[in-house]
């Protein structure tokens, strides 16, 4: 089973752009109130778990950077400008055909898995009408998701290359416990 060794997020939550390495044996996120502790760990679970639903339970909104929103949504509001939100899971190298490969923002050959938001090409003409009104909302309706490894094959929570486990004790609770 393999190991996390880094983590990338770009546009995601309170990271605009942000990398944090891991160590083999034991980690620890100490910091402040809002410090982004809470984020890292949902990023490492929205992506390992390759589950669509529960992106879409968070919403988009949510998930997306605000900065990067408003700085879109204050300039030009083309279309080849929309942001788009990513995080990638560097994984220790086994060589695993499925997971291996160069299909990461580093463009080095390793093991990974990454979670890609992105505005979807085929609608692009859609999108950018909508951006042209003057009222214009951000168009996340118009996002995909996908799950996909440094190989660049679709990955789902169906195929497991990482055990985790994310016991999020803000939501600790008779309800919660039960599940």
């Amino acid at each position: 089973m393999s190991t996390i060794i880094k983590l990338k997020l770009v546009n995601f939550k309170k990271f605009k752009n942000f990398e944090i390495l891991f160590d083999d044996k034991l980690n620890l996120l100490i910091g402040d109130n809002e410090a982004g502790k809470s984020s890292i760990l949902l990023g490492l679970d929205l992506a390992i778990s390759a589950s669509k639903s529960k992106v879409e339970t968070f919403g988009l909104e949510a998930l997306f950077n605000t900065e990067a929103i408003h700085t879109f949504l204050a300039g030009d509001k083309k279309y080849i400008n929309l942001p788009k939100l990513q995080i990638e899971v560097y994984l220790a190298d086994q060589h695993t055909p499925d997971l291996n490969g160069k299909n990461n923002s580093d463009k080095i050959i390793c093991d990974g898995i990454r979670l890609i938001i992105e505005p979807i090409e085929e609608l692009n003409k859609e999108i950018q009408e909508i951006l042209d009104q003057a009222d214009a909302n951000f168009p996340f309706e118009y996002y995909s998701i996908r799950f996909s490894t440094f190989a660049d094959s679709p990955y789902t929570g169906f195929r497991r290359y990482v055990k985790h486990l994310l016991i999020d004790s803000s939501l600790i609770n008779n309800e919660y416990a039960t599940r």
